[in-house]
């Protein structure tokens, strides 16, 4: 079977819109699995026609669970085995379309997790908290402080959704280290490092307004990197919590 590449191209972001509903008809039987057929529907349809269409339908019936902003990734891997399941009849690429399915669905899940909730979510409450009390002497600037966390969160997850389609198709199965190693990677190390510097100036702010002497004044940011390293065993999101309410109340007592 012959595949127009321009046509079967345009799909991909007819798709793309489609992961914002991946959640949609959620089920304890199935939990995501109706919602990842609604997003790779148009492909199927695309793909298959009559009772090939209706099988691949079913295929897409079984179990499939994940973080639904990393799922793009394992949406991707499945629409090039399904691609080259029609092309060559090939039933390897079936074994792949539900190996992919059942064995990434838990990494990628625990890789979002961690990610999204557990560093992104966090960080850009702390960046609106810091253009908040950068501004805290004019209330009307203070709406910057949310509006770069909301912009700031959607462009990382818009991102993260488009390249992991994109990715997941061209790299197949690879796609999947290169969360680990390719510019995903480096971008999440220089956010942490961003951080860092954030809850650092915070900290400052609140203990500079402090009536102490300037000898406790320099030294404070010395102190604090020096208790970072000796922490740094520590459970990373129990210490930036931790750190992030005594900027707060350091920027309080201001």
């Amino acid at each position: 079977m012959e595949i127009d590449e321009k046509k079967f191209r345009r799909l991909f972001f007819v798709v793309f819109l489609r992961t914002f509903f991946l959640q949609s008809v959620w089920n304890f039987k199935g939990m995501q699995n109706l919602g990842f057929l609604f997003v790779i529907k148009p492909v199927l349809d695309f793909l298959y026609k009559g009772d090939e269409r209706t099988r691949a339908y079913l295929r897409h019936m079984d179990f499939f669970n994940t973080h639904p902003f990393c799922a793009s990734y394992i949406i991707g891997i499945v629409i090039k085995a399904e691609k080259n399941y029609a092309t060559t009849g090939d039933e390897k690429f079936l074994q792949e379309i539900s190996g992919a399915k059942k064995v990434l669905g838990g990494p990628v899940a625990a890789f979002g997790d961690s990610i999204i909730w557990g560093f992104l979510r966090p960080f850009v409450a702390l960046l609106a908290s810091f253009f908040v009390f950068c501004f805290s002497k004019d209330v009307s600037k203070m709406f910057i402080g949310p509006l770069i966390a909301f912009f700031g969160f959607n462009f990382f997850h818009l991102q993260l959704r488009w390249k992991g389609l994109k990715q997941g198709f061209e790299y197949g199965i690879e796609a999947i280290d290169r969360i680990f190693t390719g510019k995903l990677h480096f971008q999440i190390g220089l956010l942490r490092t961003t951080s860092i510097v954030l809850i650092v100036l915070l900290l400052i702010k609140g203990f500079m307004a402090l009536e102490v002497s300037i000898f406790l004044k320099i030294i404070y940011p010395v102190v604090f990197v020096g208790i970072v390293f000796f922490l740094r065993n520590v459970s990373p999101v129990l210490l930036f919590y931790g750190i992030f309410l005594l900027g707060i109340l350091c920027a309080g007592l201001s």
